[in-house]
């Protein structure tokens, strides 16, 4: 279904958003950097990608709509793995 996809696509955003967070040498994420580490997820191109049946150019509304619903997914879930993980 289009849901599954997109949410599949949104979990995979979130694992590329927080592994490109860590840092090599110290493979640590620090709590107060989890706003900037998730900050990733808005306008990522794979949430674009996950919208792109949206993103055809027949509805603007719901590609934005799309978009907007799939960047707070990942944001919330992103917040959610940062602020149970982190140092």
């Amino acid at each position: 279904s289009a849901a599954g996809a997109a949410a599949a696509a949104v979990c995979v955003v979130v694992v590329l958003v927080l592994s490109s967070a860590v840092a090599p040498a110290a493979g640590e994420m620090h709590c107060g950097d989890c706003d900037i580490i998730c900050s990733s997820c808005v306008g990522s191109s794979s949430v674009t990608a996950a919208c792109s049946h949206q993103c055809d150019g027949c509805s603007p509304e719901a590609c934005q709509s799309c978009l907007r619903a799939l960047s707070q997914e990942c944001l919330t879930s992103c917040h959610d793995y940062c602020t149970t993980h982190c140092d």
